[in-house]
């Protein structure tokens, strides 16, 4: 039923803009460094990406800054293994309406936080995650670049990194002196799932550039 799945997309995304069209939000430069109440938002649906996010929040957590993750599961249950996750907040397709709004106490008062920076994980076009996004009260948000959000105020384009990417590692085996620590690299690349590869990428790149950010 393509065409009710059309429909529901089309009306998703008219209330959303009416939504966003009444905000009166100026976004505000914040350095990674001087947040101090950070946002992430991501796709929970493969538990290799919470562990990811795990890693994240622990080096992240400095001082008194605060880290609220809230994490989406692209299913009608949440996973067992999300439950009582301390830190870490979850909703599911169950906590979702016809054309897939989320209607859940924990993502109202995720979009109500009024987050120095809102980091946006997520490698995939999720309305609920997008609705989130642009709701959302952060002074300033980042994430991966689409070409159909207006949400973010800076993207990284993990397409033309990824590239970049595979790039330098094909100069670097080309390089016969470095043909060890090539093997290594390449090994590791391959124990690594396209997810993971992805997800892992797009944070080092986030990290770096919001880091030397200056207002």
């Amino acid at each position: 039923m393509n065409w009710l799945n059309n429909i529901k997309i089309r009306l998703g995304k008219r209330v959303l803009d009416k939504k966003v069209n009444t905000m009166k939000r100026v976004p505000v430069l914040c350095n990674i460094g001087d947040a101090q109440h950070i946002g992430i938002i991501y796709n929970a649906t493969e538990f290799v990406s919470f562990e990811i996010i795990r890693n994240l929040v622990k080096d992240l957590t400095l001082g008194q800054r605060k880290i609220t993750v809230l994490g989406y599961v692209d299913s009608k249950k949440l996973i067992d293994h999300y439950l009582y996750r301390k830190g870490f907040d979850f909703f599911s397709k169950n906590e979702l309406n016809w054309y897939s709004r989320p209607v859940s106490s924990v993502v109202d008062h995720f979009i109500r936080e009024p987050f120095d920076l809102l980091i946006n994980l997520s490698l995939e076009e999720y309305y609920p995650i997008q609705y989130i996004t642009a709701l959302s009260a952060a002074t300033f948000k980042a994430g991966r670049y689409s070409p159909e959000d207006n949400s973010l105020d800076f993207m990284i384009d993990i397409d033309k990194e990824k590239q970049t990417m595979r790039n330098l590692h094909q100069e670097i085996m080309k390089n016969q002196d470095q043909k060890h620590e090539s093997e290594e690299i390449e090994a590791d690349l391959e124990k690594k799932t396209e997810t993971e590869l992805q997800l892992s990428f797009l944070i080092n790149q986030l990290l770096h550039y919001l880091s030397i950010l200056k207002k």
